[in-house]
Formats: C-alpha cells, sequence, structure tokens
C-alpha cells in the first residue's frame, strides 16, 4: 500500500531548505525510519507543531521510491516541558541520539519504544538524571548485551574482593579475573548494587532512589563507557551533556 500509519517519536529534524525537513522517526510499528516531510518548516505549515523534536505523533505515511514522506500528522503528546527546561532538553537529546545509534533502520523494537515513551513522560515530575541511566541500562538489555551484574562476567564465579566493570567481557569483574582487561574501570559494591536497582527497577520507582554525587559521577562513566563500546562511537549530545552538567 502508498499510504501506511505510523505512532512515532521524532528523534532528529534536519532541515532541507524551501521549509522542507527530513525527520528520523522512531515507531512503535516500524522501528527506525527517515521520512519527508515538505513545508512543515513555513509559518503557515498546520504540521509544523506535530514534528518538532520528542513529540510524539500519527503520521500517515507515503512511500515513495526513494523516501517516504508525511502525508498527515496528528499529534499525540507534545512534551512541551521538555522543550521549555535546558536540563531536560539535553537529556531528552542524548536518548534520542542514543536511540537513533542503536536501532538499525526498519528494524522494530516496540520495548525499547514503549521504555523511551514512558522516560519522555516521567521526565515532567522525574529526575532526568536518573531516569536517562535507567535507560541505558535496560536499552542495553533490550538490545542484547545486558552487563553481567550477579556474578563475574569473566569466570562466572562470585564477586569477590574488588571490583571492576569491564565493557569488553560485559560486565562485573571480581578481583581474581581483573587482568581480563586492561582497560576495565574501578567499580564500588554500592555503585555495583545501584546498577542492579537500576535495571531492574520499573521507572516510575526511581524517584525513590538516592544516588551520592560520587556515585552519579562513576555510573555515568561506567555506562557510557559500556554503550561506547558496543556502538564503536561516540554521541555527540554526550559531549554537550557532560559540559553542561560540569557547570556549577
Amino acid at each position: 500500500m502508498k499510504l501506511y500509519k505510523a505512532d512515532a517519536i521524532v528523534l532528529r529534524s534536519i532541515e532541507c531548505g524551501n521549509g522542507d525537513k527530513l525527520l528520523v522517526l522512531f515507531s512503535r510499528e516500524h522501528g527506525k525510519i527517515k521520512v519527508m516531510a515538505h513545508g512543515v518548516a513555513k509559518p503557515s505549515s498546520r504540521k509544523r507543531g506535530f514534528v518538532q523534536l520528542f513529540t510524539y505523533t500519527r503520521f500517515l505515511l507515503h512511500r515513495g521510491r526513494e523516501l517516504d514522506s508525511v502525508s498527515q500528522c496528528e499529534g499525540i503528546e507534545m512534551f512541551s516541558y521538555i522543550r521549555d527546561n535546558l536540563d531536560q532538553i539535553s537529556y531528552a537529546s542524548y536518548l534520542a541520539e542514543l536511540v537513533e545509534a542503536l536501532i538499525p533502520e526498519g528494524e522494530q523494537n516496540e520495548p525499547l519504544f514503549l521504555l523511551l515513551l514512558e522516560t519522555l513522560r516521567l521526565m515532567e515530575e522525574g529526575e532526568a538524571e536518573i531516569l536517562t541511566r535507567s535507560f541505558e541500562i535496560k536499552a542495553a538489555g533490550l538490545m542484547g548485551y545486558r552487563p553481567v551484574l550477579e556474578e563475574c562476567a569473566q569466570c562466572g564465579g562470585a564477586l569477590a574482593g574488588r571490583l571492576l566493570f569491564s565493557a569488553k567481557t560485559g560486565g562485573l569483574l571480581c578481583q581474581l579475573c581483573s587482568d581480563a582487561d586492561p582497560r576495565a574501570l574501578v567499580c564500588s559494591r554500592g555503585v555495583a548494587e545501584t546498577l542492579k536497582v537500576l535495571s531492574g527497577w520499573t521507572p516510575d520507582r526511581l524517584n525513590q532512589l538516592k544516588i551520592s554525587a560520587a556515585g552519579r559521577v562513576q555510573i555515568k562513566i561506567l555506562l557510557y563507557d559500556y554503550l561506547k563500546y558496543h556502538l564503536e562511537k561516540d554521541l555527540k549530545s554526550a559531549s554537550f551533556l557532560n559540559r553542561f552538567a560540569a557547570k556549577p
């Protein structure tokens, strides 16, 4: 069929001139798709508000030879509170870039879509940083590489002695296996337990979680190093987020 529907979150928007925009969408039904939205940047366009970043929109799309295009669209959730807050827009931008990097084009992943949607919803009242850390570790699990946190990722034994976190071996290392990865990072026992909580708790429970400033820094470094290893790339929004977070 030439026309098809997609309920999707706008991950990225690229100006193409003449009021046109190339949109990267993450849809519940079709996964990640790229579509052209003609004339949506013009002030007179009725579609303009529904193709903004992070909006959850119901699209009617037209199949094209090389690129599909937006025929109609209707906003479902606008998430205006994200765009009104620099802290939230920074974290939401990182999540959007992370999802775009994780998902191959055209590959459906409904659990990841629902996780992203719930995380964006909870940002209105919840803490964006903790929600983002939870999203990172859950997204890794949904893509098939959840870090091993209950036992040593190298030998499968108990997590005795000084702990390390290894992206290469896929999780925590016991002291006896510390030489398995020279790049492994030190991980305190408190952080190891917090990683389990971030992985296991549903996002709506995370407002109960208290993490020290030092713990937050360590978790951010560990999870980003882990994701970067599997993605084999840096994320631009992560660098901005780090600079933004470092400001008083």
